[in-house]
Parts: structure tokens; C-alpha cells; sequence
């Protein structure tokens, strides 16, 4: 009895998640076969309809993340609404894209309030070193110096990496909002909703970029 409840609970749910993914969509027997997948396999697809609460990101880079994922979300949902096709995963690839760009974006808002310690001037450690080099008994504490400072060059790397990547995703977002637009206005065909989910693989392949870059 209880399996059968259970049962019950979950086609019900699954026919609750298929009817709003599939509401932009058209009918026929392409429409039919995913409705029944996104029933069956409901679990996999709910994230998508939840309502995403992404931690805002630092600086001016929140304002243009938001706007370069509002961008790219926008031309994937007029294309999906031309092939009548949701584009589910590719929206939901969107999402992550999001997340993961305000990742990207507070590792180096915190590279760049490290390097601006007091602490961590080079400037000053340099003048501290040229007045230690001034005195042989100093050289020990000198070699210790220039180690701090090759740290120092090295955060600087990460951070001069950092923004660079950020950059790159930003730039790569925008170009592949308008390549699907252009696949819109080129003519809404399977054909175009294929290339639209090959395009999106771009966006997994940035995630990851940026993903690595946060983990070395």
C-alpha cells in the first residue's frame, strides 16, 4: 500500500514538473516523447524550475555578470519559444554558468583585498630589502625577504589570472548570447536546436576553466 502511494506521489509529481517545462513547447510526437522524460525522470529536471537566490557578486563585476546571464538567458528563451522546444538543460547550464561566474568573481575581489594589506606592499618590501642588502650580517633575514616577495609576485600572478579568466567568460557569454540569436533569425529548425545545445557546451567548458582556476 505504502509503495503504492509512493508510486502515485512521484507520477504525479513527474506529471506536475513535465506540464510546466513543457508549457513553451510544441505538440507532436517530439513533444510527447520529452514531456514523458521529464515525467519519468522529474527529479533531474526540478532544479530548473526552482527560483535561484545567487549571492551577489563583488564590485562592478556583480552588476555586468547579472547582465551578461540575464543576456544569454533571454536569447536561449526566445529561441526556445521559436522552436517551441524549452531548452531545459541548456537554460539550467545557464544558471550554473551564473554561479559560477560570482565565484570567480569573489576570489578576486579577495586577491585584491589581500594585495592591498599593508602588509603585502611591494614597494615597501623592496625598499626594505635594497637597506638590508646594505649590510652583510643582514643577509640571512634578506634571503627571507626575497622569498616573502617571490609570495608576493605569486598572488599578484593569481589575481593578474584571475581577472583575465573572468574577462574571458564575460566576453565568451556575450558572443554566445548573440550566435543564438542569429540562429534565431537564421530560422527556428531542429537543425538550429541542435546547434543551440552545441553552442551551450561552451558554457560547461568555462565553468570548468574557471572551476580549475579556483582549485590550483
Amino acid at each position: 500500500m505504502i509503495a503504492l502511494v509512493t508510486l502515485g506521489a512521484y507520477a504525479l509529481a513527474g506529471i506536475a514538473v513535465a506540464t510546466l517545462l513543457g508549457r513553451t513547447g510544441r505538440p507532436g510526437l517530439v513533444g510527447i516523447a520529452r514531456l514523458g522524460l521529464q515525467a519519468c525522470l522529474w527529479p533531474l529536471f526540478l532544479p530548473v524550475l526552482l527560483p535561484s537566490a545567487p549571492a551577489a557578486a563583488p564590485g562592478c563585476e556583480g552588476g555586468r555578470i547579472e547582465a551578461a546571464e540575464a543576456t544569454l538567458h533571454d536569447a536561449l528563451q526566445r529561441l526556445g519559444r521559436e522552436l517551441g522546444d524549452p531548452l531545459t538543460l541548456e537554460t539550467h547550464r545557464v544558471r550554473v554558468l551564473g554561479t559560477t561566474l560570482r565565484a570567480a568573481a569573489q576570489r578576486l575581489a579577495e586577491l585584491d583585498a589581500v594585495l592591498a594589506l599593508p602588509a603585502h606592499d611591494g614597494k615597501a618590501l623592496a625598499r626594505e630589502l635594497a637597506a638590508l642588502e646594505a649590510h652583510a650580517d643582514a643577509q640571512p633575514v634578506a634571503d627571507i625577504l626575497r622569498e616573502r616577495l617571490a609570495h608576493l609576485a605569486r598572488l599578484e600572478g593569481l589575481r593578474a589570472q584571475a581577472r583575465a579568466d573572468l574577462e574571458r567568460a564575460l566576453a565568451r557569454a556575450g558572443e554566445l548570447a548573440t550566435r543564438l540569436t542569429l540562429l534565431r533569425y537564421e530560422g527556428a529548425t531542429a537543425h538550429a536546436a541542435g546547434r543551440a545545445r552545441e553552442l551551450t557546451d561552451t558554457i560547461d567548458e568555462l565553468c570548468r576553466t574557471l572551476e580549475e582556476v579556483r582549485a590550483a
